[in-house]
Parts: C-alpha cells; sequence; structure tokens
C-alpha cells in the first residue's frame, strides 16, 4: 500500500498506514494478550486482503484492506474471490485477473505462500513489479510459461535460506549476498501454483500461491486475534491500486521518490539495488521481525527527508493547480480515519490544501522538491485549472 502511494503521489510511514486502516486495534491486543501468548501480535491489526462480510472472515473488526485504500483516498479494487473456481482453473482466473490488472498499468498487490509457513491461504503480501511474456504484451490470458516478477519487501534474507530453485543472488539483491534488502523474485505462473504441504517440501522454492478450493479450512482473519475459525476455503487474494480516488477523472498522475540518502539513529541509509531511497528505516517497536507487542512510532523518524515529485501527462500551454495536503497524524476509527483529501472539485475545494503551486506546462512533465519529515503525511493531486 505504501508502494502505490508513492506511485500515486503519496508519502505514508509504516506507522501511519496501520492507523489509517481505522481498525482501532494494536498488534498488543486487549489486556496484554500479546504478552500472554508470548508476543504473538494481534493478527487483526495487520493489514489483510480480504473484505469482511463474504463468508471468509470471523465477526471481528480487522484491518482490511479495501478500507484501509479508500481511507488513504486511493482508488483500489480486491479480487472477487467469493464467486472463484476451485482447482487449478480458479489459480488461472487469478493470475489472468493480476495479469489484466498489471496491464492496465496498476499497483498490484497478491497474497503468497512461504517455504515453512503455516497459513492455509497465504503468509505475506507481495507487490508484483512486472510481468515477462512470450505472448502479446496486451492479452491477458493464462499461460503456463508467463512469468510473474514481485518484490517481497526483503522478507528472507540470503543467510540461512537456501531454496534450490532460487538463484544463489535473487535478482533484487545487487551485490548483497547475505544482508536483508527487498529481493525481487520471479517465477512463471505454472510454477508458482501449490498446495500448503507442497509449499513446505524440501528443496521447494521460497515462494507458491495456493490452489483454491471449497474445504473447511482455520483462518485468523476476523478472528478474537489469537485464535482460528472456520471457514470454506482456501482462496487466492489480490488488491489492484488503479490511482488516487477521483471518479471525475480530472487529475493527472503524480509519482513521488525520495530524492537522497536519508539518516536515522544519526546513521545514513544507503542506496538499494531495487528500491533506490524508496524505503524507510525506522522500525516499529522493538522487533526487526514485527514481533513486538507494540504499535508504538519509530524512535527515530528519517531526517534529510526530501520527496521529488513528478507529474505527467502534461498539456504545453495549459496551467495546473498542483494541491499538497500534509497530515501529522491520523485519528478516528473506520471510515472516520480517511485523509482529509478531496476526492473530487479539486479547485473548488482549495481550502483543504496545505499549499498550492499553480504552473503552466512548458512540456509533458513537471517536477518539484519538497522537504519534509517523515513522520508526516503527504499527499499531492495535480489538476488544470480550469477544474471544478
Amino acid at each position: 500500500m505504501m508502494q502505490a502511494g508513492l506511485n500515486n503521489g503519496q508519502w505514508m510511514s509504516q506507522f501511519n498506514a496501520r492507523l489509517i486502516c481505522g481498525a482501532g486495534l494494536s498488534q498488543s491486543g486487549a489486556n496484554g494478550a500479546c504478552a500472554a501468548h508470548r508476543g504473538q501480535v494481534d493478527y487483526d491489526a495487520q493489514l489483510l486482503i480480504e473484505d469482511p462480510g463474504t463468508g471468509v472472515s470471523g465477526p471481528n473488526t480487522y484491518a482490511n484492506a479495501s478500507l484501509c485504500l479508500s481511507n488513504s483516498r486511493l482508488a483500489a479494487t480486491t479480487y472477487n474471490y467469493p464467486v472463484q473456481t476451485p482447482g487449478m482453473a480458479g489459480y488461472e482466473e487469478y493470475m489472468s485477473w493480476v495479469k489484466q490488472e498489471v496491464i492496465s498499468g496498476h499497483q498490484v498487490t497478491i497474497a503468497i505462500l512461504m517455504n515453512g509457513g503455516s497459513d492455509p491461504q497465504y503468509d505475506h503480501e507481495v507487490a508484483v513489479i512486472r510481468l515477462g511474456t512470450n505472448h502479446s504484451p496486451t492479452d491477458p490470458t493464462y499461460y503456463p510459461d508467463d512469468v510473474v516478477y514481485f518484490d517481497d519487501h526483503g522478507n528472507y534474507t540470503l543467510s540461512g535460506n537456501k531454496f534450490t530453485s532460487n538463484p544463489a543472488i535473487p535478482p533484487g539483491a545487487g551485490s548483497d549476498s547475505t544482508g536483508c534488502t527487498p529481493y525481487v523474485f520471479g517465477y512463471t505462473f505454472e510454477s508458482l501454483a501449490n498446495t500448503r504441504v507442497g509449499a513446505n517440501r524440501k528443496n521447494a522454492q521460497a515462494y507458491s500461491i495456493i490452489i483454491p478450493g471449497d474445504d473447511t479450512i482455520l483462518t485468523y482473519t476476523g478472528g478474537s486475534g489469537y485464535d482460528p475459525v472456520p471457514i470454506v476455503g482456501p482462496h487466492n487474494y489480490g488488491f489492484s491500486v488503479a490511482g488516487p480516488e477521483d471518479p471525475t477523472l480530472v487529475t493527472l498522475p503524480v509519482a513521488l521518490t525520495i530524492a537522497g540518502p536519508t539518516a536515522a539513529n544519526g546513521l545514513w541509509n544507503p542506496r538499494d539495488p531495487v528500491a533506490g531511497y524508496d524505503y524507510e528505516n525506522a522500525m516499529i517497536g522493538s522487533s526487526v521481525w514485527g514481533r513486538s507487542c507494540t504499535n508504538n512510532p519509530p524512535d527515530a523518524w528519517m531526517k534529510n527527508f526530501v520527496l521529488q515529485l513528478t507529474v505527467s501527462r502534461l498539456t504545453p500551454g495549459i496551467s495546473y493547480k498542483l494541491y499538497e495536503y500534509e497530515f501529522s497524524s491520523v485519528e478516528g476509527e473506520g471510515s472516520e480515519a480517511a485523509l482529509a483529501v478531496p476526492v473530487q472539485d479539486f479547485n473548488a475545494n482549495a481550502s483543504f490544501a496545505t499549499h498550492v503551486t499553480t504552473f503552466t506546462a512548458v512540456g509533458s512533465t513537471f517536477q518539484q522538491t519538497v522537504t519534509t519529515t517523515s513522520d508526516k503525511i503527504v499527499v499531492f493531486r495535480c489538476v488544470p485549472a480550469s477544474a471544478p
């Protein structure tokens, strides 16, 4: 979700990305439940892809992707898993949906199994960054030899993980042979399809995607936070971000990058071979594995934090308004946690903006840098000056 935000002109830290979901839940759970469960965090406090009320979760509130994205003011859809066909036919439907969304230029997140994981549906969420095909690049049809490349957000380090079907150093690792950079993994569509048991077999590849079914399984989503509930499944899950929430389609594309090295805890953050400087070095809680019983903000936010924005698809000679909306925190639960960013009539609602830049395009793009701090939420929208 954070990566999709950067691609659509928004910066939000990991800490605020949890709060924007409006679940009102802490990883620590109620009444010290996390500590009482040997450091197991409240499962419902994690960003989960399933939609509530669709037969795949328990009755309790959880941080669901649809609300997280809506509150972030991003236009998104989730994969229609309730009508998915069981078996390989359903898996092919899912991968065809992934392919169609990528072809459409959307930012896609998919749910995957990890070698050594335990969840019957998915253990991890990864961002699709590219597809490879021997067929027409505009054909969304499932082909077994199509290849999906994704960023696993540094989930696996190279130290201690030996998966026979993976290269000694994955494509995204650069020269880092042991550390935890965001590695890029690539698999053919056919090779990813697997069962839970198959995904955990000795010498299995690092990642797989579940073959959907119609058995009774257990899920922690919407349960107590620590105890599972029965559902019919498993299912494939994913979400796709098309752009900013803008039903009248007046906004221009805005993309953000972190312009240069930042510092955290007095140390400079190096350039990553895949992400560049577009990553956050600010740990939530006290565990690098995300298992600490807290949702406390990082001890130190990033300094020297400069965002470079690029507006594209401009028409030379036309006047535009670039709106910047800045927020210090997220408050509220449910939809009350939504950012106070207009979704239409941007010029008429100019008073919502923290800053406004008016410019006349001299080319198809416009660039600007903004210096802020990583604890802030910063959102940009650009529209023609003549728009409502």
